[in-house]
């Protein structure tokens, strides 16, 4: 399928990439279709002119609905929901303003915090000589799951007692991130037992899972290429 596609449904992604991952979960959830495109980020389209004309960032994942234009992941989730998710959308993205205001607080720490964590690792492997994650990195790593398990000491689930978005979009950058830094399940306990429940539903199995392996695998590869 060519770049220019104007299908109605159009999303541009990844399988390794979590936040596109996130994206086909929900869609998954609420019965969509897409049809996909798949810029090929290793030769740099999704920096080229044309896709920048689609999307200025230049990442993915990029929703196009008819003319309409949506980047970033978490914007293109609500926007689903909110379209075409009539009957998931008061469980995914509970109307009443406390707990919505919990499961926005966790996709802002999703968006600025784990996956920026994340990001440090992916970015320079790929695009450098990374040859594995620094102690930085792990520590950055250990911070960010010490304030998800402080989510969970809470609730069962990241922003309510039942699964919302924020568990689906959290869910897949720890995914990833467990393919660089593995859980101590004895020091988070909370994470392992919600990340258990995740791993547990189909669309999980079906679209994250796999991703996060080729990610992983990705990772790994490039890592043992570059050490002595």
């Amino acid at each position: 399928m060519s770049l220019y596609n104007q299908a109605r449904l159009v999303l541009y992604k990844h399988d390794a990439s979590p936040p596109a991952n996130a994206v086909r979960m929900v869609g998954a959830i609420l019965g969509l279709q897409f049809d996909y495109e798949e810029p090929n980020l290793i030769k740099g389209e999704h920096k080229s002119p044309e896709f920048k004309k689609i999307n200025p960032m230049s990442t993915i994942p990029v929703l196009k609905d008819g003319n309409l234009v949506v980047s970033e992941s978490h914007a293109i989730i609500l926007y689903l929901l909110n379209k075409y998710g009539v009957e998931h959308k008061e469980t995914l993205y509970p109307p009443d303003p406390a707990t919505r205001a919990i499961v926005d607080q966790c996709l802002y720490f999703d968006a600025g915090v784990l996956f920026s964590y994340m990001r440090a690792v992916t970015v320079p492997t790929f695009t450098s000589t990374l040859d594995g994650p620094t102690e930085k990195h792990i520590s950055d790593i250990e911070e960010g799951y010490s304030v998800l398990e402080a989510y969970l000491s809470q609730r069962a689930y990241v922003a309510a007692d039942r699964l919302t978005v924020a568990d689906i979009s959290i869910g897949s950058t720890v995914a990833a991130l467990l393919g660089i830094h593995a859980l101590d399940a004895n020091k988070f306990p909370k994470i392992k037992a919600w990340f258990d429940r995740l791993s547990a539903e189909s669309y999980f199995k079906e679209v994250n899972a796999p991703g996060a392996a080729l990610l992983a695998k990705s990772l790994r590869n490039l890592w043992s290429s570059r050490r002595p």
